[in-house]
């Protein structure tokens, strides 16, 4: 996978002029909403983003997005796609608190054969908490001239033509006091970025269409995080540090990343039923039970920010749209609502913004192939482009899941188990070679493709590689500069 040249118009006042002067709706608030809201204002004169919630003004979690007191890092292609629809936006995201770092210089990571090599030149990210990701995006999008946020309202169902082959609109229903009955809203696209919760397979059969088909790879994981405040005087030379699994006996990870406001953002996973404890103890009882002490050793003198707060969805969703046979025009769905992979693989936020640049693509072939008012042909045309763009993401997060011998919903095929063993060996070798660290970055990143671990320099590096068992303790290689944030350092040699 490579960058998409550069077709999304920025924002701001040299944004190009609409190339439709009809409405586009967009159903979900989230970053899904908010970054193809973004791209419809290009192609629209009018767009209306729906959201049940309330939207807050500062950097507050709702209650819409139960995955949002979770750990999300911004990956370098979900980064470089909403700095082109939002220029500066980075930069506006360092300046609210984000935490600019780059991996794995900055990092600990125990991979399942040792620790990855740090001298890696690797990829920048940002570190924050959901809220201020979503509230720095959402404050952008209200600058836009065309653009409606309407939040405490609820889509009810889809509008269809009397033919049923078109969708011309959703149904509102005020919500939380905002008062007067349901209403019809006229849209020439609908656009659904509902979530994991999306109600599109509903609204679909109620128009009178086959539901979609639907895979769930299922590794029965639960996410636990906490905030805490960073201990004054702590030092190290990381920033963040991520400790995973060791599939299939050890089936616990453990993340540390900083955030906004000088605290730390700690998640810890547990598979194949082994779930995170959301009591003291237990919580810190999981932390100890991780790979390595590095984690509990920080947490053992850092101040708590927030209560423990457990996230049980976490299964690999995919609806296969792409699929359906019939389907009505003008009607779209894209983000989680279509392929949702596991939280833990930190895939979520960029598969949005690669969706969002999948939408603006088709939509301006669209525009070459027909009428600026004609839109038949796009939905299907999407839905299919959109699945190859999600397949990438969507077989790295469920075959990592398919190690567990207790995940549901797929086979472990001979071919599955062939790539298991390959990659095992791509990971030794990362563990001891920066430039197979690299592209195994390059991929972890979403600005390689999974085909890119089978280049040739990257074949004869596994091909040297040998699986050893063993907790991994080996010290990490040496960083290439130190980031001490006080005076006292500790040293993680096993």
């Amino acid at each position: 996978m490579s960058d998409t040249p550069d077709v999304i118009s920025p924002c701001g006042s040299d944004r190009r002029p609409p190339t439709h002067a009809g409405r586009a709706v967009v159903v979900g608030g989230g970053m899904t909403g908010l970054l193809a809201a973004r791209v419809l204002a290009s192609h629209f004169g009018q767009v209306t983003l729906i959201e049940r919630d309330a939207l807050p003004e500062g950097v507050q979690a709702r209650k819409g997005v139960p995955q949002g007191r979770m750990l999300h890092v911004m990956l370098p292609r979900g980064q470089g796609i909403m700095e082109r629809l939002f220029p500066g936006y980075s930069h506006e995201l360092e300046a609210a608190g984000a935490v600019s770092l780059r991996l794995p210089a900055d990092a600990l990571i125990l991979s399942p054969a040792g620790w990855l090599d740090r001298r890696a030149s690797g990829w920048p990210l940002l570190s924050a908490s959901r809220p201020l990701f979503e509230r720095a995006l959402r404050r952008r999008l209200r600058e836009l001239p065309g653009v409606t946020i309407l939040d405490r309202h609820d889509v009810t169902s889809l509008l269809t033509s009397r033919d049923g082959r078109h969708v011309i609109g959703v149904t509102l229903r005020p919500l939380d006091g905002a008062g007067g009955p349901a209403y019809q809203l006229g849209a020439d696209l609908v656009v659904d970025t509902g979530g994991r919760g999306s109600r599109a397979p509903t609204w679909l059969s109620e128009a009178g269409y086959t539901t979609p088909t639907k895979t769930q790879v299922d590794p029965n994981a639960a996410h636990a995080c906490r905030i805490y405040r960073i201990p004054d005087g702590f030092s190290a030379d990381w920033q963040m540090v991520m400790l995973t699994s060791q599939p299939p006996s050890i089936p616990r990870t453990g993340y540390l990343f900083p955030i906004e406001d000088g605290q730390w953002m700690v998640t810890l996973v547990g598979a194949a039923g082994q779930h995170p404890p959301t009591d003291e103890n237990g919580f810190a009882a999981f932390a100890r039970s991780l790979r390595h002490p590095v984690i509990a050793d920080a947490l053992a003198t850092a101040e708590p920010v927030t209560p423990i707060r457990r996230y049980h969805g976490t299964a690999n969703q995919l609806w296969h749209y792409e699929r359906m046979r019939r389907r009505p025009e003008r009607f779209v769905i894209l983000g989680d609502a279509v392929c949702a992979s596991n939280p833990i693989y930190g895939q979520g936020m960029s598969t949005a913004a690669v969706a969002a640049e999948t939408l603006d693509a088709c939509l301006r072939e669209q525009r070459r192939r027909r009428p600026a008012d004609e839109l038949d042909g796009l939905a299907r045309r999407f839905q299919r482009r959109l699945a190859r763009a999600n397949a990438d993401p969507w077989m790295l997060s469920t075959w990592e899941d398919l190690r567990y011998p207790t995940t549901t919903g797929m086979q472990v095929s001979a071919a599955i188990r062939l790539v298991h063993r390959y990659l095992d060996q791509v990971v030794v070798a990362a563990t001891r070679d920066p430039a197979t660290t690299d592209s195994l970055l390059q991929v972890m990143g979403m600005l390689a493709g999974s085909t890119s671990l089978f280049a040739p320099r990257v074949l004869a590096a596994a091909a040297r590689a040998r699986v050893r068992p063993g907790p991994g303790w080996r010290r990490p290689a040496a960083p290439l500069h130190s980031l001490p944030l006080a005076a006292t350092r500790t040293d993680y040699k096993k």
